[in-house]
């Protein structure tokens, strides 16, 4: 249902302020269109299977955050957010892993928490811009609350982050370049060249950081991808013309030839991260690929990692050195395939109606 709203709070913490934003947002949106209560869980069922699908079919989450909310201990004097049959939690995780809009209401003088302080599948919601909602002045900070929610839903969208198939293949590209540079680093160690390794390595962190973070589809490292994507760009560039314009000969002409594959993917990744449009593509329509699909697609890009073990072999003079690298490539294309399959489990598409 569009617009459909979940409000996401705990009792003990903040049931008061959830109480009446429940009521003010069903005079703006409809009763109908809010979830609240875990009261209204049928018996017998998977309570957590349950707050999936109901936080599943909302196009935002609530999350009321009081002065307690943090830190809230349960009779053991476990922390309620580190475990596991935590509602609270797990319905924020849910809201999370589906790039629902997260809106955390701070009540009265409440701070935002830090992501260091939360569980590793709530992180994500410390970057979530929070409103504030005060119990001495409830009606005005209601109503900005219901007009930001309003321009919000009328997209008739969700804030989502990049489709999952690109912005994988996009990070196995720079995870596996940051293998290459982390290789070449070793033979470096290896044959005595100091700066050569601080260079290499220091070279691979950039990579694998933006690889990481695009791996989590977080579109704040869109600017540092772009960066990354010119600068190696550029890189194979000078490699490729280095022979006929420089005379400088790195390797062969079949190591130049083929890096082209090498700059046509570094082209793919600035124009990813460099697109003007927001990140998002509609989860109802992404691709899921057959198994034949997928394999042709995965021998495909490590045909394009090709140049990498050419220069590797032609640095060491060892073929196994070489081979070694595409085991790890493969390894690296592999986990960001997995990463692929849960994104599209935690974005299921809907059945007919």
């Amino acid at each position: 249902m569009a617009g459909k709203i979940f409000i996401n709070y705990r009792r003990d913490d903040s049931i008061a302020v959830a109480g009446r934003l429940h009521d003010r947002l069903a005079e703006a949106f409809g009763r109908d269109n809010l979830f609240m209560d875990v009261d209204n869980i049928p018996v017998g069922i998977n309570f957590e299977d349950y707050l999936n699908n109901q936080v599943a079919q909302c196009d935002a989450v609530l999350s009321v955050i009081g002065p307690n909310w943090l830190n809230a201990k349960d009779e053991t004097n476990q922390r309620r957010l580190d475990k596991s049959d935590d509602f609270v939690a797990i319905e924020i995780a849910a809201a999370l892993a589906r790039n629902i809009l997260v809106i955390p209401v701070l009540v009265d003088s409440t701070h935002m928490p830090n992501a260091s302080e939360l569980p590793a599948s709530l992180k994500p919601l410390a970057l979530r811009n929070a409103i504030q909602v005060r119990n001495t002045n409830f009606g005005s900070d209601a109503e900005q609350l219901i007009t930001k929610m309003r321009e919000a839903l009328a997209l008739g969208r969700r804030i989502q982050g990049p489709e999952p198939l690109q912005s994988s293949l996009i990070a196995a590209f720079l995870f596996n370049i940051a293998m290459f540079l982390i290789a070449v680093g070793i033979f470096f160690i290896l044959s005595g060249n100091n700066a050569g390794v601080s260079e290499a390595w220091a070279a691979a962190v950039p990579f694998s950081w933006v690889a990481r973070r695009t791996l989590d589809r977080d579109e704040s490292v869109r600017m540092f991808g772009l960066v990354v994507s010119v600068l190696g760009l550029l890189a194979v560039a000078a490699l490729i013309v280095s022979g006929q314009f420089f005379g400088v000969g790195l390797f062969d002409q079949a190591v130049q030839s083929w890096s082209a594959m090498i700059g046509i993917m570094f082209i793919v990744s600035a124009l990813f991260f460099g697109q003007d449009r927001q990140w998002k593509t509609d989860t109802e329509e992404m691709l899921k690929p057959t198994w034949w699909y997928m394999g042709l697609g995965l021998f495909g890009f490590m045909m394009m990692m090709m140049p990498t073990w050419m220069i590797l072999n032609r640095l060491t003079g060892r073929q196994d050195a070489a081979l070694a690298l595409a085991c790890v490539q493969l390894l690296v294309l592999g986990v960001c395939y997995l990463q692929y399959r849960k994104a599209l489990a935690a974005n299921p598409a809907p059945s007919p109606s």
